[in-house]
């Protein structure tokens, strides 16, 4: 297996680890807090952190005005949209049924990666990426597509975020070069354009109370599953496509599992092996062979 295959799988399933345990802080904060000031605050941690990281390194951010064009609709459609969306939908449908929902994105990415980047389409990206969307349902149960059509408002709300996903891994992909920590955070500050306004105009977060456990879970998320999680986004999209970042949607169900195991003694059964087998396997079919039509196939990543 190529090194740089290793390096991509190693971050891919660092991001997987992060954003799988942002589903129970998340919880936490959003007992407290309404969800557009949640993601406000979340994403202006991730925000101060990757400047200040900036200001260590002394590194700056971008002044190009069409980069900043760029960060605004990746924070908008990676942040903005998703976060409220997510955080809307889930008040009213099953987490098992988000999560398969969630798992689309993959498919939306490697249908937008062919007709709106330079990413390939071809059979063996297919393949990979449905045998790793039939483990994700093997693994949350089948049964829960029954339930399609249910809040159909709601559901089409995550559907819709999974899309936004997409696009921001599109937009992420245009970016010239590779800049994974000055476009973080770069990205990040748009982000805060979109959402400080928005949660002015909402929430009035000046007037909530906010708990000690509420804050916490703000911390926590902003620093890594935003701040860390970007910048690791940012590197395996310009590595490999955003086809194969997507794929880390596979493994956050598989963590879920895994964490039931180690730390509320659920049992591993026969229906979650054959499905990690599944997801693995689409993942490496999927993340494998050149990721660019013609003949580069790695982007080169800039210090």
């Amino acid at each position: 297996m190529p090194n740089t295959l290793v390096r991509d799988l190693a971050m891919l399933l660092i991001l997987a680890v992060m954003w799988s345990s942002s589903f129970t802080v998340i919880k936490v904060g959003a007992e407290v807090l309404p969800p557009v000031t949640f993601a406000m605050l979340r994403v202006a941690i991730g925000a101060l952190v990757l400047y200040g990281w900036l200001k260590i390194r002394k590194l700056n951010l971008p002044t190009e005005p069409r980069l900043w064009g760029s960060f605004f609709l990746i924070g908008l459609f990676g942040n903005g949209l998703p976060f409220v969306m997510i955080n809307w939908g889930e008040q009213k449908i099953a987490s098992g049924l988000a999560a398969i929902i969630i798992a689309s994105m993959p498919l939306a990415a490697l249908l937008l990666g062919r007709i709106f980047s330079d990413e390939v389409l071809n059979a063996r990206r297919i393949i990979g990426v449905s045998v790793g969307f039939a483990g994700v349902v093997t693994l949350i149960g089948p049964q829960e597509l029954l339930h399609l059509g249910d809040d159909a408002i709601r559901q089409l709300a995550v559907a819709a975020a999974a899309l936004c996903y997409a696009i921001a891994g599109i937009l992420v992909r245009k970016l010239p070069g590779a800049k994974p920590e000055e476009h973080g955070a770069g990205v990040l500050i748009a982000s805060c354009a979109v959402l400080v306004p928005a949660a002015l105009f909402a929430d009035q977060p000046w007037a909530l109370s906010y708990s000690a456990e509420a804050l916490a879970a703000v911390l926590y998320l902003g620093v890594f599953p935003t701040a860390l999680a970007t910048i690791l986004l940012i590197s395996v999209i310009a590595s490999r496509g955003v086809t194969f970042m997507s794929l880390n949607n596979y493994l956050i169900p598989v963590l879920g599992v895994l964490w039931g195991f180690l730390f509320l003694d659920e049992a591993i059964t026969r229906a979650v092996l054959v499905a990690l087998t599944l997801i693995l396997v689409g993942i490496t079919i999927a993340g494998t062979g050149p990721t660019t039509r013609g003949v580069v196939a790695v982007k080169k990543i800039e210090p």
